[in-house]
């Protein structure tokens, strides 16, 4: 079993490894201590491990050990189990990623390269040697470089052969001489012209099988592109000279030109040309792009000169904020010059010092003078020979590493929950932390202008989507929600998704699911939403966090609402009295239906069911209608309504406006309709559902609504709301009096009635308040919720029950310390004493050791613990004794107290002996 803590641990721990600051986590030595074996016993299992290549090694001093499955979803697919160092580890990271995708190398490839990548693809991937394209942009943009990756992409994928040729022509060297530009592009035949004395093959036929790269294509006139037509439309070519048939070339066709298409071509060219490429200068690129473009010129400079760079952070901002005319390509030179510069004084060592004086005098000329306003990298960068360059990149990416870093804490916050290391509520709130401060630094460390219209339309799209979903759900957010969504949401997309560990995040998912059931379809439904209108790739990482940051925010939920509809005949009557309704409601409670006058009730009955569906999670449907037999409406969707639905005639704006108001109050729909016939002559009818009736447990007292109420609290803190049981008091003589007869019964499934005196209701199991609390409490509880929820939940229902009430009775008798951190501390010792003793506590027995632990560290703190046990001191007490000590350990630590030998006594009296009879109902 050891082994299998030892990778479990791993597995967790290898999504945290960082190559630059190896932690002592992953070495044999520490491994064996934390698991308390011997290091020898610890290496066998771990080289076992890597034998069986479920691990890797890094045999380093010391040796450090990986999971490999871990290592690889996190980082890179691995070619071996064992490496020298972890400069070897890091050079692995190369063939296989760049065999899948050649294009991955670039810098931008998902963001401003992206589309342009996308086209180049397509063109690629057509049939029948794919298809002709033109590549434009500015001198310096990459049209020969994306050509040239074009070609290793295409061998790659088996698009062409591995010996297929690459060939470049650049036009610009024929433009004034049309015939000798068609003998070197097509060929020539012995005779054709004057020297020709010989059969040649031009640029195409070298080209067959391969890619031909036509540069400066905007030098050629007409007539030279008239010349390319006939492969263009044929796939022929015909050598200068050459009268008899043509040849058929197998080549890919790509063009590239700095120029205005529209000026410089003819149309007739053009349309011949499915696919034009357009590449952006780099000031449009975004900033992130540049300093990424920076990093890497340099890192290839230090390979080239084999030394180290140091590069000072004030060039670093300057080259960010040069404008480059000549785009990439000037930027690479400048670059190029700036560390060739440096290199020229290097007077010993092995690192270059490179900084703003090495800079090419046309940059030091204009770049303004030095002054504060420029920000950016605030250190110097130092490269050396074991930089990869994947990792300088991903370091320097701000947004990247902060979104990706905020993932992997939150999974290890839930990590610790599973592993009861945490209660849930602390779990819950570092993360909502960890959240909220990771949506502060999105929105208020990146001012990229760059971003700014995306964020508009994100920010727009995800209002939208809010508003039109708060009506469905029943929830109500703060505009900081959407703005931190829409923040989050461009600065996700413009990274990599992360590689975060797909099974434990599906854990989390799932159980998130459980927990908040209705945040979690809301979450669902946006994002579903968004990933249509904005072809965004939705993560699961990202369902987590908007639903962990909602939680944060303190949506407000209401299970049970009830939802309303007028539906009246007329062309615009159900609409002007619901538009008056709300308005003056000030809340948007009504829907309409406008109906023509020989409307047949099956038609309302279908719009009704459909409303219904569209609001799946309110708990009531009122329907004011303004005339017909409400028999003739109710009886085509009887069967078919989840909820209660009550119909009421006689619409009026008067009564909407009663209507509204008491739904707003909470009142129930059949408490509304048999006040509302008090006053008006109208008639109603309630349809109850048939089947899926909420459950519900009813709480009543003897005492009257008050004590019922306490009660009532007690227990909705107690049970789950992912159960989705509504707690309700209730008056109890009304209940003793009707029976079932009360509309509580038809509303509700009820489950129990919990109180001090039982009504006798027939078939409706009643639990008093004494049975809950007292020992009996645990099969009460499974008795009641077995069939709904695992037991372990039950379990935690029955932990909070006796954890709220004594919380009532502790809050009477403390009177300096904070009640609730009070009531946790006692939690843990309580489970830590269980655990230890190997024992279960009756309910009445943890109530009392509750109050009287709490009262004890108020009498610690004041110093004026009892010193001396009047008891008999036996053996069986010492026995126990180091049990409690040792649980005690968590209140003594957190308070900084020493609990004497006599209150531990006491403690074990309580536990053991006998506890005094709590008067449970008179608490109520």
């Amino acid at each position: 079993m050891r082994k299998d803590d030892l990778l479990t641990f791993l597995i967790n721990q290898t999504d945290f490894f960082d190559p630059h600051e190896i932690s002592e986590t992953f070495t044999a030595s520490h491994l064996a201590q934390r698991f308390g074996l011997q290091r020898n016993t610890a290496s066998h299992y771990l080289n076992q491990l890597v034998a069986e290549g479920v691990l890797i090694k890094i045999n380093t001093r010391p040796v450090y050990f990986l999971h490999k499955t871990s290592f690889e979803q996190q980082f890179y697919p691995l070619s071996c189990n064992e490496f020298t160092s972890v400069a070897e580890l890091l050079a692995d990271d190369n063939g296989e990623r760049e065999q899948r995708d050649h294009f991955s190398l670039l810098i931008g490839h998902q963001g401003s390269l992206k589309k342009p990548i996308e086209q180049l693809k397509t063109a690629l991937f057509y049939p029948d040697n794919g298809l002709p394209l033109l590549i434009t942009g500015d001198s310096g943009t990459g049209k020969s470089y994306l050509a040239q990756l074009m070609h290793e992409y295409a061998i790659t994928h088996g698009l062409i052969s591995a010996t297929a040729p690459f060939v470049t022509f650049n036009c610009a060297q024929y433009a004034s001489n049309p015939e000798l530009l068609a003998a070197n592009l097509f060929g020539y035949v012995k005779g054709a012209f004057t020297g020709a004395n010989s059969d040649k093959t031009g640029a195409f036929e070298a080209a067959d099988g391969g890619i031909l790269f036509l540069d400066e294509v905007h030098r050629l006139h007409a007539e030279g592109q008239e010349k390319l037509f006939t492969w263009l439309d044929k796939g022929e070519i015909y050598r200068v000279g050459e009268t008899a048939g043509g040849h058929r070339v197998s080549v890919r066709l790509v063009f590239a030109t700095t120029e205005d298409i529209h000026s410089t071509f003819l149309t007739t060219f053009i349309r011949r040309i499915p696919i034009q490429v357009v590449l952006p200068e780099l000031e449009s690129r975004s900033r992130k792009e540049k300093e990424a473009l920076i990093l890497q010129f340099f890192w290839l400079e230090s390979k080239k000169v084999g030394l180290g760079l140091r590069i000072s952070s004030r060039l670093l901002s300057v080259l960010a904020h040069y404008v480059f005319r000549g785009n990439v390509g000037e930027l690479k030179n400048v670059i190029k010059y700036t560390v060739a510069s440096s290199f020229a004084r290097l007077e010993g060592g092995q690192t270059l010092k490179v900084t703003i004086h090495d800079l090419p005098e046309s940059v030091m000329a204009q770049f303004p003078a030095l002054n504060e306003t420029m920000t950016g990298q605030h250190e110097d960068i130092e490269l050396d020979e074991n930089t990869s360059l994947p990792w300088l990149l991903h370091a320097q990416d701000a947004a990247r590493v902060l979104i990706h870093d905020v993932q992997l804490n939150v999974l290890t916050l839930f990590e610790k929950y599973r592993s009861v290391q945490l209660q849930w509520e602390d779990a819950e709130q570092r993360i909502g932390n960890e959240i909220e401060a990771l949506f502060d630094r999105l929105i208020f460390d990146n001012q990229d202008q760059a971003c700014s219209q995306m964020l508009l339309l994100i920010t727009s799209q995800v209002r939208e989507e809010f508003y039109r979903l708060e009506k469905s759900y029943s929830i109500q957010f703060n505009g900081n929600c959407i703005y931190a969504l829409g923040h989050y949401l461009v600065h996700r997309s413009n990274v990599e998704p992360a590689r975060i560990n797909a099974e434990r995040c599906k854990q989390f998912e799932r159980f998130l699911e459980q927990k908040y059931p209705l945040l979690y379809l809301f979450c669902e439904e946006v994002l579903a939403s968004l990933t249509r209108r904005l072809d965004v790739r939705i993560q699961g990482m990202d369902r987590i966090l908007l639903l962990l940051w909602l939680n944060k925010t303190s949506v407000q939920i209401s299970q049970l609402v009830t939802k309303a509809v007028i539906l009246a005949h007329g062309y615009a009557t159900a609409s002007s009295i619901a538009n008056v309704a709300n308005r003056l409601l000030k809340q948007t409670v009504y829907e309409s239906f406008d109906m023509p006058l020989d409307v047949t009730p099956q038609v309302i009955a279908q719009q009704v069911t459909e409303y219904v569906e569209r609001n799946a999670q309110a708990s009531s449907l009122v329907i004011l209608v303004d005339m017909g037999s409400l028999n003739d409406i109710h009886q085509y969707f009887s069967h078919k309504v989840s909820m209660p639905v009550t119909i009421i005639n006689n619409v009026s704006t008067r009564m909407a406006l009663y209507v509204g108001e008491r739904i707003l109050q909470g009142d129930y729909l059949e408490t509304i309709a048999c006040d509302i016939a008090e006053d008006l002559p109208v008639e109603h009818k309630t349809i109850w559902p048939e089947l899926n009736k909420p459950k519900a447990i009813i709480t009543t007292c003897a005492t009257g609504i008050g004590a019922a109420s306490n009660l009532c609290s007690l227990l909705k803190a107690s049970i789950p709301q992912e159960l989705g049981i509504e707690v309700v008091a209730y008056e109890f003589e009304t209940l003793a009096q009707n029976k079932k007869r009360e509309p509580i019964f038809s509303r509700f499934d009820v489950l129990a009635l919990v109180g001090t005196l039982d009504p006798r209701i027939v078939d409706v199991p009643y639990i008093s308040l004494d049975t809950l609390i007292s020992g009996q409490g645990n099969e009460v509880l499974l008795a009641l919720f077995g069939a709904i929820t695992s037991h372990e939940n039950v379990m935690h229902i029955n932990e909070c029950i006796v954890k709220n009430f004594s919380l009532r009775r502790v809050i009477e008798s403390v009177t300096i310390l904070d009640t609730s951190k009070v009531i946790n501390q006692v939690e843990q010792f309580l489970a830590r004493y269980q655990h230890l003793a190997a024992i279960t506590l009756p309910n009445d027995r943890k109530v009392a050791l509750y109050i009287h632990v709490s009262c004890l560290i108020e009498r610690l703190i004041r110093q004026a613990a009892i010193q001396s046990y009047a008891g008999c001191r036996g053996q069986c007490q010492r026995n126990h004794l180091a049990a409690l000590r040792e649980a005690f350990s968590v209140i003594e630590t957190s308070y900084s107290v020493k609990i004497p030998e006599a209150e531990l006594f006491y403690i074990h009296d309580i536990l053991h002996v006998e506890t005094e009879f709590l008067q449970y109902d008179q608490e109520f």
